[in-house]
């Protein structure tokens, strides 16, 4: 299978499109340094979809066909309501086990985390297990206070690792099959569990107070809800 995209990113939507502003300044400043040393894409979507509107049809293939992940990661990331992010890091997880087989360096994922906000509540898991970078002192209401100017340098190692493993994972793409046109991503119950597992708590459904209404999903510990 050829890797059509060097990178997917993986994002947060965040009430009222707030993050949007970081996200289009990471991947502005990610996207100068990756296109000036490959024409392999970034794989983005700016669209906010609704209720898994189309979801596996197209981020499950796209995911498929990009050799790295970046998560940019807010608390918002691992949402027992919105489970749409944890699809996507999930899928890539499962894509990861598969592809890091056929790779000499074992000890490289293809999964980089940045956090933008809520580093406190970075799960622990992840913290202790995969490689990432802490953005999260750019101020959002500050126009002139721009993650590509300051992490500028870190934005840089970033590009050479997503390069270096689509480089290494292009030598092997050979040996790794896999149907991407129709690879879909876990469902929203299986993303719950993973969710759970990753945060370390429980998660149940609310009742629902309007007959007939949707019904949601809270975040609880063994204490209660939080």
């Amino acid at each position: 299978m050829a890797f059509e995209f060097c990178c997917f990113i993986s994002y947060p939507h965040g009430q009222d499109n707030v993050l949007v502003p970081f996200v289009n300044d990471f991947v502005d400043g990610l996207s100068k340094e990756i296109y000036a040393q490959t024409r392999k894409k970034i794989w983005i979507d700016y669209k906010f979809l609704k209720g898994g509107d189309r979801i596996n049809e197209e981020i499950g293939p796209n995911i498929c066909k990009s050799a790295c992940m970046i998560a940019l990661y807010t608390p918002l990331y691992f949402d027992a309501e919105h489970t749409y992010c944890a699809r996507e890091f999930r899928a890539m997880e499962l894509l990861e086990q598969e592809r890091m087989v056929y790779l000499v360096e074992k000890g490289h994922g293809l999964i980089i985390t940045v956090i933008l906000r809520g580093a406190k509540r970075f799960p622990k898991v992840l913290e202790s297990s995969r490689k990432y970078y802490k953005f999260d002192d750019i101020e959002l209401n500050d126009p002139v206070d721009k993650i590509q100017v300051r992490y500028a340098q870190e934005i840089k190692e970033i590009a050479e690792y997503i390069i270096d493993r689509c480089e290494s994972l292009d030598e092997v793409e050979a040996e790794i099959k896999h149907d991407c046109d129709g690879f879909c991503l876990p469902s929203e119950e299986e993303a719950r569990t993973y969710i759970k597992t990753v945060l370390k708590k429980k998660i149940q459904p609310t009742p629902d107070p309007y007959p007939g209404g949707a019904h949601l999903a809270t975040v609880t510990t063994e204490g209660g809800e939080k």
